[in-house]
């Protein structure tokens, strides 16, 4: 069988390093003898069976006192235990079945077929012959000296084939892994988000250098610092090593690359490596996750897989949740090497299979444009399509860089990343669960209208101050102006308090249950059903705050919670949704983050999937619509000046919500447009802040302006889902509340 040697010096120190670490070499000497077996074979094909049997109840101790004295000479006991057991675990065999073709008991080659049983190889059959010789030459004494055997027994002539038939003499068995392409992640636009990208390494290789100051004035020349040169030249490693100097970035055009090969006569070298590379640095990171090193414990079972000490396994965020879908499957051949490190014959082999790309409904320019208009400031951004509940951004910070874990965390590094109070792994936009505040008080406004016995004319006081639960509760508006009697729209216009306060008060003392039960049919306190990890939020209601609390429910709770606040805590993400619903259908969706699975011409689509129609008529929903109007488009509305002059048809609602554990503020705008068939719905939520319409809505106003001129890419919502498809992404990764 023709076979393929590893030319380099450095790549055949290194494989052999690594064959030494699993498979023993036959050693010489005699040592250990076999020793006397108890239930003697009186015949060769005896022999053969109980050899097999041996073999297979992995009694390799025993199986060597039927090895010939001759053979034994060859290797010790322990060489010959080590060895079995090292050609074992490379191979993954979990097992084998045999069978035994020779029938003549006098016969001293007897033919049998194993059927060997692999984690990773699917099962192969061998056939192969064992010689036998009637050995009376030794048995192991008390002295560890050979001493003579009174019976004519029969043993093996044992010889390396006799585990797989391709080895010979000192041949090594070795499992090399075929690690098949990552799957890329690309953003909808077909850009790529991650990647497993050739990168060119410039380096040198001491041998070839004749001049080591033309090396050091040549790289100089292209950028290289002359520093990071000279310590390669005068490294201490073998001198034909390849010692690499500098990774050029992903994306060098090709003429820049030229010129580091154009060195070649000096001894520079270019070499690619493969590697799991983010363009964007750290865009869209909480999305995208990271990936990290194979753990010992995931070792026990990734093993099977093809995996090894070193790899690397999609650890957070989407590399982790569609690792399997992206890593693809793992190839390997499981081969003989000769000490010379020539791969000699093949035992067996896998074909790799290539990973699947994922797709997301993510816009690169969205999400990025969203991340500058976030800067540094504490908190998350979402941006989504509500034609198709599609995410097109979602931003939050602070953030990480996922490449920095592809090149290597130092120990500081890793503790001041891990240890950060700010908590940069933290997904703000799916993780974070804050008081709503009055981004929530269209919710009040539709259980007031279908539960609590208002009308889109009713009229509410808007007082200064609101003494609904008596004068030792009054509740201060955040106007110190009285606004006089508002609708219900115009509440909403005026985030005026009270009007909410009334309609809490209202269903809660028509049913303490009434109000929360309502509330959680907006999607709040359950996850969305994005599909990757997220927190539920939390309605409360009187047996929540008897089992968390320890306290019996008060209308009070209600009213707190009528404006956002108390108990009441939602996800950004969960807010948007519920915004996105209220632009467009008027039905609970889950939102569409993972738009579709490739691999050729194959696909795996997915949808939006409805949850169900919001429990709201047609006029609750006109009603609302037009409260979120008044607040941008009204000059008495909150936000008027935030929007004024815009070129959009825009409905929106700010929020600010106290967080007494924090002593500050979190503060939020929820916007859509346009409003006749909006495209468009995004929230900005910061942790510290003053004013919603002041600090958020300019942010939204930015994205969304830029969005609809066509400046951030296209604005087409995502093709119809085709078949085969799944209508929803993957069951949703909950956190506890």
């Amino acid at each position: 069988m023709r076979s393929i040697t590893l030319r380099s010096r450095p790549a055949l120190l290194l494989l052999l390093a690594l064959l030494a670490a699993f498979v023993i070499a036959c050693g010489g000497g005699s040592g250990d003898t076999a020793a006397v077996v108890t239930a003697v074979p009186k015949n060769p094909r005896d022999a053969a069976e109980r050899w097999l049997e041996l073999w297979k109840d992995g009694k390799y101790d025993e199986m060597y006192s039927l090895v010939s004295a001759k053979a034994a000479a060859g290797i010790t006991k322990q060489d010959f235990v080590d060895r079995y057991t090292a050609i074992y675990d490379e191979a993954r065999l979990t097992g084998f079945d045999y069978e035994i073709r020779t029938s003549a008991k006098s016969a001293t080659q007897v033919e049998f077929k194993v059927t060997f049983h692999s984690s990773f190889f699917d099962d192969w059959p061998e056939v192969n012959t064992i010689p036998l010789v009637q050995d009376s030459a030794v048995a192991a004494s008390s002295t560890g000296t050979p001493a003579p055997n009174l019976t004519d027994d029969w043993k093996v002539d044992w010889t390396p084939s006799l585990f797989f038939k391709g080895i010979a003499g000192d041949d090594l068995v070795h499992f090399f892994t075929k690690v098949p392409k990552r799957g890329t992640i690309f953003d909808r636009q077909g850009k790529p988000l991650a990647v497993d990208a050739t990168l060119p390494v410039v380096g040198v290789v001491r041998d070839a250098i004749t001049d080591p100051e033309a090396v050091v004035s040549g790289l100089v020349a292209l950028g290289i610092p002359e520093a990071d040169v000279r310590a390669q030249i005068n490294s201490t490693l073998p001198s034909y090593y390849f010692l690499p100097v500098k990774t050029l970035d992903y994306g060098t055009p090709d003429d820049q690359v030229q010129k580091f090969r154009d060195l070649v006569s000096l001894g520079v070298v270019v070499q690619d490596k493969t590697t799991r590379l983010y363009p964007n640095g750290d865009s869209a990171a909480h999305i995208l996750g990271y990936m990290t090193e194979v753990s010992e414990d995931q070792l026990k079972t990734l093993s099977a897989d093809g995996f090894q000490p070193g790899d690397k396994i999609g650890a957070s965020g989407l590399e982790g949740q569609y690792n399997d879908q992206l890593a693809g499957k793992r190839g390997g051949l499981l081969a003989t090497v000769t000490p010379q490190g020539t791969i000699d014959q093949t035992v067996q082999q896998k074909s790799a299979l290539a990973g699947q790309d994922l797709w997301l409904a993510i816009n690169e320019d969205v999400q990025k444009r969203a991340e500058a208009e976030l800067g540094t400031r504490t908190g998350a951004l979402v941006v989504m399509d509500p034609r198709d509940n599609s995410v097109l951004a979602m931003a939050s910070y602070p953030r990480f860089d996922p490449n920095a874990f592809i090149r290597g965390l130092t120990s500081d590094e890793a503790n001041k990343l891990f240890n950060d109070p700010q908590q940069p792994f933290l997904n703000r936009a799916v993780l974070a669960q804050y008081p709503p505040g009055s981004t929530f008080k269209p919710v009040t406004l539709a259980a007031g209208l279908e539960k609590g016995g208002y009308t889109p004319d009713s009229s509410l006081p808007c007082p200064p101050v609101w003494e609904g639960l008596g004068e030792k509760y009054a509740q201060k508006n955040w106007q110190t102006v009285d606004r006089g009697y508002l609708t219900p729209s115009e509440g909403l216009m005026a985030s005026c308090d009270p009007v909410f306060y009334e309609m809490g008060k209202t269903l809660d003392e028509i049913d303490e249950n009434l109000f929360p039960e309502f509330i959680r049919q907006f999607g709040y306190g359950s996850p969305t059903g994005i599909g990757i990890e997220e927190a539920a939020g939390n309605v409360p209601d009187p047996k929540w705050k008897e089992d968390n609390i320890g306290e019996a429910w008060f209308t009070g709770d209600a009213v707190n919670m009528a404006i956002g606040q108390g108990f009441v805590t939602a996800t950004p993400m969960q807010i948007v949704n519920v915004y996105s619903a209220l632009a467009k259908t008027a039905d609970l969706r889950t939102p569409l983050l993972v738009w579709k699975l490739t691999q050729g011409a194959a696909a795996q689509e997915f949808a939006a999937k409805e949850i169900h129609p919001l429990p709201i008529q047609q006029s609750t929903l006109d009603a609302i619509r037009y409260g979120l109007y008044l607040v941008t488009q009204s000059p008495s509305g909150t936000s008027y000046a935030a929007w004024v002059g815009t070129s959009l048809d825009v409905a929106g609602k700010s929020g600010t919500a106290e967080d007494l554990s924090q002593g500050s503020d979190h503060v939020f705008f929820a916007a859509y447009a346009n409003r006749s068939d909006p495209n468009i719905v995004a929230l900005g939520a910061l942790e510290e802040g003053q004013s919603g319409s002041a600090e958020v809505a300019p942010m939204l106003r930015h994205i969304m302006e830029a969005y609809e001129a066509g400046e951030l890419g296209s604005n087409a919502a995502l093709p119809p889902v085709t078949q085969p498809a799944s209508t929803s992404t993957p069951a949703p990764v909950t956190t506890a509340p």
